[in-house]
């Protein structure tokens, strides 16, 4: 791509410059007629390290297995992630980003042995109602260069936006599911969960370590990770997919807030699963998904993601407070 930033590793990088950037680094902003530079970053010949997956797979509840889970390639590009929303270059404020939407596609099993090339890209954005979006692009190749797992992670930046704004005259509606369970099970989440997920995945938001940090950035307690949900839930699903190559999409909607008990249900069709994470009353949606199987090794893109109704409605992910 002309113009394009490029970033090319050898290793992963260190997490501890990217954070001391995001807390150092309070971003621009976008001007008019200016959009997201493309900024891309390179990592070739990864290899798996089994401490680090067995740690993950003991916090999300994935079972030991010779694949890797389905949402660990996203752990393992983190770093990534963090190199590329610091840069120099990029030119919106990482704390107080929001994760509003998750779509995950796996063309194949990977498996915990074989060698990975990951490539990260941001470039563009979207005007939305409450400011920015953008998407955050992650794809894993193998040996033989073929594309095999890759995720498109929505961010929003709260803001004023060209967008065509809210209803907010409107009263506001009970959430509707969407489909009936065919199981319901209950999870207890832990208060130190954030914690835990970000020692297995570097993931050290403060929003999500503990009542006192999570209270410098307007949250009354430390709140669930986005990510560890949605691992969470590919965990409780994974005995139900039926197929090597599927999609997992999710919407992130209102915080789970630690500690708490809450409701995961699901159902089962021909072409893959609905899921969701409610409170115990069922009046708040925590989260939202899907899973879809795929064919032939195509690709799927699922409303859960595409759909912009959910865009502008979560808090339950973001690095501080827009």
């Amino acid at each position: 791509m002309s113009g394009e930033i490029r970033l090319d590793f050898e290793q992963l990088p260190a997490l501890a410059p990217s954070y001391f950037r995001a807390v150092a680094n309070f971003g621009s902003g976008l001007a008019k007629g200016d959009t997201i530079p493309a900024i891309v970053a390179r990592l070739n010949d990864l290899e798996v390290r089994a401490e680090n997956l067995a740690r993950y797979r003991k916090v999300c509840g994935f079972p030991r297995a010779e694949t890797l889970p389905l949402t660990y390639p996203h752990a393992l590009a983190f770093p990534m992630h963090m190199a590329v929303l610091t840069h120099k270059r990029f030119p919106l404020k990482l704390l107080g980003l929001i994760h509003v939407r998750n779509h995950i596609t796996q063309h194949r099993a990977i498996r915990v042995d074989e060698p990975l090339d990951l490539i990260v890209s941001v470039g563009g954005h979207r005007d939305v109602a409450k400011g920015v979006e953008f998407d955050l692009t992650t794809q894993v190749k193998d040996a033989a260069g073929d594309t095999i797992w890759e995720e498109t992670g929505v961010m929003l930046s709260r803001g004023k936006s060209g967008g065509s704004g809210g209803a907010s005259g409107q009263s506001k509606q009970p959430p509707e599911l969407g489909f009936t369970p065919d199981e319901e099970a209950t999870w207890q989440v832990p208060a130190d969960i954030g914690r835990r997920y970000a020692a297995a995945a570097g993931d050290y938001n403060p929003i999500h370590l503990s009542p006192w940090s999570a209270r410098l950035f307007g949250f009354p307690r430390a709140i669930a990770t986005g990510m560890w949900v949605k691992a969470r839930a590919a965990a409780a699903l994974q005995p139900h997919v039926a197929r090597e190559a599927y999609s997992l999409s999710v919407a992130f909607k209102k915080p789970v807030f630690l500690p708490s008990t809450v409701l995961f249900k699901e159902a089962g069709g021909d072409n893959g699963l609905h899921f969701a994470l409610t409170s115990r009353a069922g009046d708040t949606h925590h989260l939202t998904g899907e899973v879809r199987y795929i064919s032939n090794g195509g690709s799927d893109r699922s409303r859960a993601v595409d759909g912009r109704p959910d865009a502008a409605t979560n808090d339950s992910d973001q690095l501080g407070k827009g």
